[in-house]
Parts: structure tokens; sequence; C-alpha cells
């Protein structure tokens, strides 16, 4: 009899947890770091692709400033190497790849390591200390697992961006076009009066026209960096001309503008 209560505890000791455990296991599939590393991957390509959909997913969350956290696990070796500190180097390590893909760093709270506990199976073989060097993702308490991720993916967000200006322009009368107008107007009579009081160019001096569709495409560029939001036109508009001009004179171009070639 005592045998046999003996066994049921040594199978609810160590085999509920293993029963329990093996619907949370999905979380780990596609980061499981390689043995005694805290900076590599057991598949690296697997790994990254799963990172870019991590952090795409938390980025249209728009989660608030410390609200993501990253736990970092180790499996149990006999070794001079220290657990919790290898659960939290690759905690650290998860943060620093999700920030390489634009996620800002007051989003996260500090790493933490946890060593080896709450393990999976029963870590007497490799297959099973496998699992076990893992991290976990956390957004408001709740665990991120490839299959939310993939779930709540969103639709792409091109047609809104593509709108916004144009709402934009409807609703306001568009200052900007005026302030565009005269800017362009001084501009032209300061490189107007450069041009008079400035020698005529050498023989095989090299001219670029700097046209307004190429002003226009650079302008466009500088809007997209800055992911479509806190667009100002007019700005836009002038930093492509200064940046332009002065790559094109970097490169030995006397640079004239497109209002100008008329007079060139």
């Amino acid at each position: 009899m005592k045998k046999i209560c003996f066994l049921f505890v040594f199978i609810a000791f160590w085999g509920f947890p293993a029963f329990g455990d093996a619907g949370e296991q999905e979380e780990i599939d596609y980061l499981l770091f390689s043995p005694n590393s805290s900076n590599q991957f057991v598949n690296e390509a697997q790994a990254m692709i799963q990172l870019d959909k991590v952090a795409k997913y938390l980025m249209d969350r728009n989660p608030a400033a410390g609200q993501i956290s990253v736990y970092g696990y180790a499996a149990f070796v006999a070794n001079d190497i220290e657990p919790l500190d290898l659960s939290r180097g690759r905690a650290l390590f998860v943060i620093r790849e999700l920030q390489k893909r634009g996620l800002s760093n007051d989003l996260f709270a500090d790493p933490v390591g946890h060593g080896s506990v709450d393990l999976w199976g029963t870590n007497i073989n490799e297959a099973d200390r496998g699992p076990n060097r893992r991290v976990r993702i956390l957004v408001d308490s709740t665990v991120l697992t490839p299959a939310i991720v993939q779930a709540v993916e969103p639709e792409p967000k091109t047609p809104a961006v593509v709108q916004e200006p144009i709402q934009r322009e409807e609703s306001t009368f568009p200052w900007w076009l005026i302030l565009l107008a005269l800017a362009a107007l001084a501009a032209l009579i300061f490189f107007l009066s450069r041009r008079k009081k400035s020698p005529p160019g050498e023989k095989g001096e090299k001219i670029k026209v700097l046209e307004e569709e190429e002003i226009r495409y650079y302008a466009y560029g500088l809007y997209e960096r800055r992911d479509y939001r806190n667009g100002e036109d007019e700005a836009d508009w002038h930093q492509s001309i200064c940046e332009l001009t002065a790559h094109y004179e970097a490169e030995g171009y006397r640079v004239i503008l497109y209002w100008e070639k008329e007079n060139a």
C-alpha cells in the first residue's frame, strides 16, 4: 500500500507538470537558444523571422512605456555557468533584437532572468533541456505566442495613409501652398541675384538641374521615414532642396533649380 501511494506522489510531482505545460510550450517553439549561449538561437533563420513578426505586432499595438516584459530561462545543467546570468542575457538579447526592428527602449521593462525554474519536461536529457533555453515575451501580463501574433496581425495600412492628406486638404484652406509659393519666390530672387553677381561658368562646368519631380520624390521619402506621421510638407520640400543641392555640389555640380533653367 505504501508503494502505491509513493507511486502516485511521484506521478503527481513529475507527470502532471509535464502534461500541464504541453499546451504552453508553443510560446518557445521559435526562440530557443543554443546550449550555454545568450546570443545564438538554435534556428537563427526561423528566430529572425519570428522576431520580425513580434516586432510588427508590438508596434501595431502601440504599447505604453515599460509595458513589454521579456523573461529569460535556462535549462538545469551541472556546469560553471550561472543560470540567472545566462537567462538574463537571453532576455536582454531579445530586447535588443526587437529594438533593432524599431521598438523604442522605453517600451521595455528591465530584462529578467529566472534561471532554471518553471522547467518543462524531466530535464534529464538534451531533448528535454532544449525547450527550457527560452524567453517569454509579455504585454500587459499576456504571454505572446506564435498563434497570438499570427491571429491578430493587422491588414496593411497603406490605403489609410494615402487618404489622410487628402482629407486634411478638403477640410482646411491650404495655407502651406501660399507659404511654399512665397518661399519659392524668395529662393528665385536669391538665386537670380547671385547669378548676376557671379562670373559666367567656365567651359566644361558640370551643371545639374534639380527638377520638381526629383524634389517631390525626395520629400516623399522623408515623409516615409517618419512612418507617414507628422507630415510637414513645406519643411520636407525645403529640406529636400537643401540635401539634394548639397549632394550634387559635393560631386562637383553647379545646381540649378528647375525654375531657373530657362535663364541658365
